[in-house]
């Protein structure tokens, strides 16, 4: 009959752990949204499309080079399914149930193809992280359905970089 003092116990050191790692991500969300500015708010028209729109999933992002540490600011951290698809203007994610995400052409570094970003490990042929830059170096990870996509996205991508480094 004496279980129920540890049972007790247990439930308030869990309600503890839970409100304190509640506090520590909201602390890092306001420390990151300092960190990282505003994100670009997206044009009105995104000019022509350079890719079709592809399936997949956003995995979050993350500062550059760090691929465990999550950015929760503005929805960076939030996962979702949705579409990708490289306009003239620069990329955009279409995702379900949170906001859209836009990065402009002129703010992309990089583009590779990875194991892992954001705690997240997958097959390195359909995973594309993109380095941009808001104020700080960020690195944003897309999981595509298919493979074709993948490489036809990262290939526009690279092309799209290269000219802007030429001139």
């Amino acid at each position: 009959m004496k279980f129920w003092i540890p049972t007790i116990a247990l439930a308030l050191l869990t309600v503890v752990i839970l409100l304190a790692m509640r506090s520590g991500w909201q602390r890092k969300k306001a420390a990151t949204q300092a960190a990282v500015g505003p994100l670009p708010p997206a044009p009105a028209s995104f000019g022509t499309a350079r890719t079709a729109p592809a399936e997949g999933s956003y995995l979050g992002s993350t500062l550059a080079g760090q691929w465990l540490e999550r950015i929760p600011a503005q929805g960076l951290a939030e996962r979702a399914s949705g579409t990708v698809q490289l306009f003239d203007a620069g990329l955009q994610l279409v995702r379900q149930g949170t906001d859209d995400l836009y990065i402009p052409l002129d703010r992309i570094e990089a583009v590779r193809f990875d194991r892992g970003i954001a705690g997240r490990v997958s097959d390195p042929e359909r995973l594309v992280v993109v380095t941009w830059r808001l104020e700080v170096a960020v690195d944003s990870g897309i999981l595509l359905r298919h493979p074709q996509q993948a490489q036809e996205l990262v290939t526009a991508l690279q092309g799209a970089v290269q000219k802007k480094e030429a001139g």
